[in-house]
């Protein structure tokens, strides 16, 4: 073991690296996020504007971002330069599970409660897509690390994969005012 550091809530829901600091995300049952140097085993700072647990953490790989969902039904992108949260994206109708930004495009996935899997675009702040077909709650969803997939697991007890070339050639033909947007810039 590197190291061990312990939080102030009774139950850490999730976890995130960042890709090139020596930094972890702990999000809490008590709403609270955390940012930990996990070298020194420091708490650098903590985000707190939750209402309830927070379930789904995740950094961006190039700007200085981490999305969050929770219980509250509202994903949350931040900045951790600025130490505030920028915007909340709302459409799920029940708890958010697992979020995850896109390597390559301005997109996140989240996975909720309410039998969906949604697709926004943070740069445009807008639900792009809602995946449907689950029959239970959504447990997690993430993107392929390279190709236009995206994998999802559900209390239905079916794992998913979807297609979503089509979704990234809609949003990029000249009449969508969505747009792929850059997730770089």
């Amino acid at each position: 073991m590197l190291t061990k550091f312990e939080t102030k809530s009774n139950r850490v829901k999730g976890v995130a690296f960042h890709c090139s600091r020596p930094w972890v995300l702990a999000s809490l049952h008590n709403g609270v996020v955390q940012l930990w140097d996990y070298r020194m085993g420091t708490l650098i700072d903590r985000f707190d504007e939750h209402e309830g647990p927070v379930r789904g953490v995740h950094f961006h790989a190039t700007q200085p971002l981490f999305v969050t969902g929770g219980d509250d039904y509202k994903i949350k992108v931040w900045n951790y330069k600025l130490r505030r949260c920028l915007f909340t994206l709302l459409g799920h109708l029940d708890y958010i599970r697992t979020v995850q930004f896109h390597h390559e495009l301005a997109w996140i996935v989240s996975a909720s409660d309410d039998q969906t899997i949604r697709i926004w675009n943070w740069q445009s702040r807008a639900c792009v897509s809602v995946l449907t077909g689950h029959n239970h709650y959504v447990m997690c969803a993430q993107f392929h690390p390279r190709e236009d997939l995206v994998l999802s697991a559900s209390l239905d007890q079916t794992v998913r994969v979807w297609d979503t070339s089509g979704l990234r050639k809609k949003l990029a033909s000249p009449g969508s005012s969505l747009g792929l947007g850059s997730a770089g810039g």
